[in-house]
């Protein structure tokens, strides 16, 4: 059975080599970049967030989520761990074959879905309408927004995620921590369990 690496793990094993490496490329990031024009995504990143609900009695409960993106592998993974019940964590397996995966490992129950589009491109964001420089959560940040579906704050120098706001989900999820170039801790996790094919 799959389990799932909890924040403070992401956290720690990305600290012990990647502290000085983070710092350097921030330094860099706010030398040359900025978010005048949408984002593109790193082809590979590890994310962590929490998920806020405008109102937890109409949907998601507030939670951690970590994303695990990686182009080349054409797969994004979210594990989706609720406030008060650790044990209930949900996989969402988006695979760029158009299949997607509902999953819980402790559950062993499974519903697969067609996407048909597959993964989000690293430029998904290129054809979305700018919002303008804002404060968002105490930082500067850049606003964008795309087809009634997100709005997109990314830092105003850096470009690196700050938060982003669902319309339908009416849920909001902020950044906690961002590492362009950390890889999922197993590729296996990329892989279905062999429970969703049943």
């Amino acid at each position: 059975m799959k389990t799932a690496p909890g924040c403070a793990a992401v956290l720690r094993a990305a600290a012990p080599g990647r502290a000085a490496f983070l710092r350097a490329s921030l330094l860099v990031a706010t030398a040359t970049a900025t978010c005048d024009v949408a984002p593109v995504w790193p082809e590979q990143f590890t994310l962590v967030q929490r998920r806020i609900p405008d109102n937890e009695t109409l949907g998601p409960a507030t939670a951690t989520t970590v994303t695990y993106y990686d182009w080349h592998a054409k797969a994004n993974l979210i594990v989706i761990t609720p406030d008060g019940a650790e044990a209930d964590v949900l996989w969402d397996l988006e695979l760029d074959s158009g299949h997607s995966y509902y999953f819980t490992p402790r559950e062993n129950k499974c519903t697969p879905m067609s996407m048909p589009v597959g993964i989000l491109r690293p430029d998904w964001l290129a054809n979305a309408t700018s919002l303008g420089r804002t404060q968002f959560n105490g930082r500067d940040v850049v606003a964008f927004t795309k087809a009634d579906f997100i709005d997109y704050y990314a830092d105003a120098e850096t470009c690196a995620p700050v938060s982003w706001y669902f319309h339908s989900m009416k849920a909001r999820f902020d950044t906690v921590f961002w590492s362009p170039g950390l890889a999922v801790p197993d590729a296996s996790y990329f892989d279905p369990p062999s429970y969703c094919a049943s």
